[in-house]
């Protein structure tokens, strides 16, 4: 990641290009969640890109002409602006403890990424134990039915579990 924003000497600036790619930049970081460098910021990148963003999460998905070379330099200035503008350049901790007492333990991103692994990990074990309680119903039919309730009773709460952690897609 070279560029303007790599000059910042705290970082921090550099620190929100989650992902670049030809014609999309992703900025995430936990103090674009303050309302006023976010509304800064966007309002500097709205003249230069298409822009979705989300100031509860600190966050910015900048859309632009791949063919445009010389764009993520400028995005990269503009971001570099608006955090060298801002006075203080130390991560915001909600809580109000000193950022280098609470770890990385506190910080709201890796937050969302660890639930969201558990997540993840959790909806695996719930796809394989429903697949593996459906076979298991079919393979006891020749069996007994006690155990073909047993396994069908698996599938049906696997199925559940699956469903829990997909709930707000599964009722749009």
């Amino acid at each position: 990641m070279a560029g303007p924003a790599m000059t910042h000497p705290n970082n921090q600036a550099a620190a929100a290009f989650v992902s670049v790619l030809p014609g999309r930049i992703r900025l995430r970081h936990p103090l674009l969640r303050d309302r006023a460098r976010h509304a800064a910021l966007d309002g500097r990148l709205r003249v230069l890109v298409e822009v979705n963003a989300d100031p509860t999460v600190g966050s910015f998905l900048l859309r632009y002409d791949p063919a445009d070379t010389a764009m993520e330099a400028r995005i990269r200035s503009e971001v570099d602006a608006v955090w060298a503008a801002t006075p203080e350049a130390e991560p915001l901790d909600p809580h109000g403890a000193d950022s280098e007492q609470a770890g990385p333990e506190s910080d709201p991103l890796d937050r969302l990424r660890r639930r969201a692994q558990a997540r993840s990990s959790i909806n695996r074990i719930a796809k394989v134990g429903a697949l593996a309680g459906m076979a298991g119903t079919v393979a006891a039919l020749g069996v007994s039915r006690k155990l073909h309730a047993q396994m069908g009773v698996v599938a049906i709460a696997m199925t559940l579990t699956h469903l829990a952690v997909h709930w707000r897609r599964t009722f749009r």
